[in-house]
């Protein structure tokens, strides 16, 4: 993972009991330097389906910040 050159973005919710976004702080964003967590608040695993429209608002400003 360490050699992804690509900005990524990890969305985290903030309720995941499966990938706490400190989980993934600790151990997954120290593994991809260009990695960025964005933390969905009141989400849980499966932010895609809990809230699609704030995943997708999240996606689009990472990408315009690009």
């Amino acid at each position: 993972m360490g050699k992804i050159g690509v900005p990524v973005l990890v969305p985290a919710g903030s309720d995941d009991k499966v990938d706490p976004p400190q989980v993934l702080r600790e151990h997954l964003l120290p593994l991809i330097p260009t990695a960025t967590l964005t933390e969905l608040d009141g989400v849980g695993h499966l932010s895609p389906l809990e809230a699609p429209d704030l995943v997708a608002r999240r996606l689009g400003e990472f990408l315009r910040s690009r």
